[in-house]
């Protein structure tokens, strides 16, 4: 029976492939401080954004919990593959329509993990947008604080003094 698509046979590269290769893997799937265990998501959630402005603290969070969706997006995407490959070895026992068709299966299964893979990887560069963003308001927020104690200290000499030389500095600097 002829077979285009076989999970026994390794297939070479689509001209689709070639042209748009794929993105940089993901930062998840190499150096796991924990494993595979949900401690670490606890501890990433717990310690994000400890330290800096309020903002650059939610944006830290948000981030350290779009790295747990993402591993766990990843990890079904792993799973997903060893499955189809599980159906493929299973089939291949099997009468010839059986086997032939737990193949094909396999294979579509098995896309769907590589999509799934691609997915977490452009996730990867969805959050590496967010950290950038997170960074930026982080050495923003100093100024920004700067000023209300400008802004601050205005409306109080004008409260106090309507007159006073400073406000005119004050405004100034703004």
């Amino acid at each position: 029976m002829h077979r285009t698509y076989s999970m026994r046979q390794s297939r070479a590269p689509t001209a689709s492939q070639i042209q748009n290769p794929p993105p940089p893997s993901s930062s998840t799937k190499a150096n796991r401080l924990f494993g595979r265990s949900h401690i670490g998501h606890t501890f990433r959630k717990s310690a994000a954004g400890a330290f800096g402005p309020d903002l650059a603290k939610k944006l830290s969070q948000l981030v350290k919990m779009e790295k747990n969706v993402m591993r766990s997006m990843e990890l079904v995407g792993r799973e997903r593959m060893e499955v189809a490959q599980q159906l493929s070895i299973w089939g291949e026992a099997c009468d010839d329509d059986v086997s032939d068709v737990t193949d094909k299966l396999g294979v579509l299964i098995y896309e769907i993990g590589e999509l799934e893979d691609q997915f977490v990887d452009r996730y990867d560069q969805y959050r590496v947008t967010i950290k950038s963003i997170r960074n930026i308001e982080a050495s923003v927020q100093p100024s920004r604080d700067r000023k209300q104690k400008i802004t601050d200290q205005i409306a109080q000499l004008k409260y106090k003094e309507p007159n006073s030389p400073k406000i005119v500095v004050l405004e100034q600097e703004l």
